[in-house]
């Protein structure tokens, strides 16, 4: 079978880390089609542990599921910043904690059709109060809760934020929950 041949790529649309862009592709049967992408870049999730087991939740309004969402801290990995960089740096400015060990837990694409991003998510662990400041849009409540509720509460859709829900489940497809 022939392989898959990039053409062009063309930015549409960007408004601030976003952009919309048009791959087009010559397939393997020899026709031309045109791909929407969703440029959003990298981005991070932290199971961060308090303490041996309750590890820290940040509630959030979202506006596209217009209501409050349960989520580990996280965000974007700026231009050029090591995601680990990254990780440390949104737990500081979501949770207050930096975090003296950081483990990678595992690596996703939350949309491989039609999204670039990538999702790393780590396990933090010897949190000392660290704080930055929230960017500006970010309103948050913060709970500790023990691990064992953090699953209750994915396996029960009361978690349903696509990297707190895989770095959960990770680690507790990796570690028997107390």
């Amino acid at each position: 079978m022939a392989p898959w041949t990039p053409g062009q790529s063309v930015v549409r649309y960007r408004r601030g880390t976003l952009a919309l862009r048009e791959d087009t592709w010559q397939l393997p049967d020899g026709s031309e089609r045109t791909y929407p992408v969703l440029v959003v870049g990298p981005a991070v999730a932290i199971l961060a542990f308090a303490d041996d087991d309750r590890v820290v939740l940040v509630r959030q309004y979202r506006h596209l599921q217009r209501g409050p969402s349960w989520e580990l801290p996280g965000g974007g990995v700026q231009p050029g910043e090591d995601p680990a960089a990254a990780a440390q740096r949104e737990l500081r400015e979501e949770a207050g904690f930096r975090a003296a060990h950081l483990e990678f837990l595992t690596r996703f694409h939350p949309a491989n059709a039609y999204l670039d991003e990538v999702g790393h998510c780590y396990v933090a662990r010897g949190l000392t109060a660290d704080p930055l400041p929230a960017d500006d849009d970010e309103f948050f409540e913060r709970a500790l809760v023990p691990f064992g509720e953090a699953l209750r509460m994915v396996l029960a859709d009361e978690i349903t934020e696509s990297y707190s829900k895989v770095a959960i489940l990770q680690h507790a497809a990796r570690t028997p929950v107390r």
